[in-house]
């Protein structure tokens, strides 16, 4: 289940910064992370940090919650 919930949320974030054209580089930036640190949360192998999303999310001027799958669908009922 956390495999999926990460890679849901990493779904989230990828279209966020494809709707906005924005880069794996400009994550980093923001962030304070390399790129490869960025794209291997991108791609779900690692996770985001709720500090991590809140800055993106504020970046992208879209609420936090928007990167996080409801309860019922992630498996916590």
């Amino acid at each position: 289940m956390q495999n999926d919930v990460r890679a849901r949320i990493a779904a989230e974030v990828r279209a966020e910064l494809a709707r906005q054209q924005k880069s794996q580089r400009d994550v980093a930036a923001q962030v304070g992370l390399s790129q490869a640190s960025v794209q291997l949360r991108l791609v779900g192998e690692r996770p985001f940090r709720a500090e991590e999303l809140a800055i993106i999310a504020d970046w992208l001027g879209v609420p936090a919650g928007q990167f996080l799958p409801p309860l019922a669908t992630a498996g916590v009922a």
